[in-house]
C-alpha cells in the first residue's frame, strides 16, 4: 500500500507538470510570493486575485481556488470566489492558519464551510484542533505543539470531521496525517528546517490546489506532503554540504521540488496507508 500510494504521488505530480492548471490563490501577503513560485516549481501556474469585484470572475477561468484564512482582510473575496468554483464544482481548498488563536478566524471559516462544500482541508495540529473542538488552542497564530494528542487521536478526530463535512483533511507535523473519513495515510517525510522558514504550510496548501485539481482523492492529498517533505529533506541535505542557512535552504527546497522524479518519491517517500 505504501508503494502504491507513493507511485500515485510520482503520477499526479507528471500530471500536473502535463496539465499546467491555473490555481486561484487568495492567501496571506506573508507568503504570496512564495506560493506562487512554489506553484510554478511544481509546473502549475498561479494567480492571486484578491479583490471581490474580480475574485469569482478569475476563479472561474482557474481549475482550483485555495483560500488561507492568514488573508482574513480578504475574506469578501475568499467567499465570492468559492460560491463561484461550487457552482463550477472546482476544488476548494482552505488554510485554517492562525484558527487556533483567533475567534473571528475561526467563525470566518465555519461561515464560509456553511456556505459551500470544501474540497480539502490543511492546517498543522493546533488550528485542526481548533476547528474540530471549535475552541481556542494556541496565543496568536504560531503552530505549537498540541500536549497530550497522538497521531492516532489525531486521526481519529480528523476522520470524524472529514465524515461530517464530506472533506479531505491534512494535518501537518512531524507525522502528516491525510484523511477522507475513511481512510487514512500517514506521511514521515520532512525536515525540521521547513518549520524555521515562513510559509511552508501555506506552499503546502498552494500545493494542494495544483494536485486535486488533477484528481479529488486522498491520494492527492497525500501527494503534497510526500513531494514537499522529500524536497525539505533534500534541501537540508545540499544545505548541509554546502553550509547553507535556511534562506539558502528555501531556494534548494523548491529547486529539488522542480527537478523530483517519479522515482526518487517511490525510493525517498515514507508513509503509512492505513483502511
Amino acid at each position: 500500500m505504501r508503494e502504491m500510494c507513493l507511485k500515485k504521488a510520482g503520477e499526479l505530480l507528471e500530471s500536473v507538470r502535463r496539465k499546467k492548471p491555473l490555481i486561484h490563490c487568495i492567501t496571506n501577503v506573508v507568503t504570496v510570493n512564495d506560493c506562487a513560485n512554489i506553484l510554478l516549481a511544481a509546473g502549475a501556474r498561479p494567480t492571486m486575485a484578491h479583490h471581490p469585484f474580480e475574485a469569482a470572475e478569475i476563479t472561474a477561468g482557474c481549475d482550483a481556488l485555495v483560500c488561507n484564512f492568514g488573508a482574513t482582510e480578504d475574506y469578501e473575496a475568499m467567499f465570492l470566489a468559492a460560491k463561484e468554483a461550487a457552482h463550477l464544482s472546482h476544488p476548494i481548498i482552505l488554510d485554517p492558519v492562525g484558527a487556533g488563536g483567533s475567534t473571528f478566524r475561526r467563525e470566518k471559516i465555519r461561515e464560509l464551510m456553511e456556505q459551500v462544500s470544501v474540497t480539502l482541508i490543511r492546517g498543522n495540529a493546533s488550528e485542526m484542533l481548533a476547528l474540530f473542538r471549535n475552541e481556542k488552542t494556541v496565543v496568536g497564530v504560531d503552530a505549537r505543539k498540541t500536549d497530550g494528542e497522538d497521531t492516532q487521536g489525531l486521526m481519529e478526530q480528523a476522520k470524524i470531521f472529514a465524515k461530517e463535512k464530506n472533506c479531505i483533511c491534512v494535518i501537518s507535523g512531524e507525522r502528516d496525517i491525510i484523511t477522507d473519513g475513511n481512510r487514512g495515510i500517514y506521511v514521515e517525510n520532512g525536515s525540521p528546517f521547513m518549520s524555521k522558514i515562513t510559509g511552508s504550510g501555506c506552499m503546502s496548501t498552494a500545493l494542494l490546489g495544483a494536485f486535486l485539481s488533477v484528481e479529488q482523492s486522498i491520494f492527492a492529498g497525500a501527494a503534497v506532503p510526500f513531494v514537499m517533505g522529500i524536497a525539505g529533506e533534500m534541501a537540508q541535505g545540499k544545505c548541509e554540504k554546502i553550509h547553507g542557512g535556511i534562506m539558502t535552504f528555501k531556494n534548494c527546497m523548491m529547486d529539488a521540488l522542480s527537478l523530483m522524479s517519479e522515482n526518487e518519491i517511490l525510493k525517498y517517500g515514507k508513509g503509512e496507508y492505513l483502511i
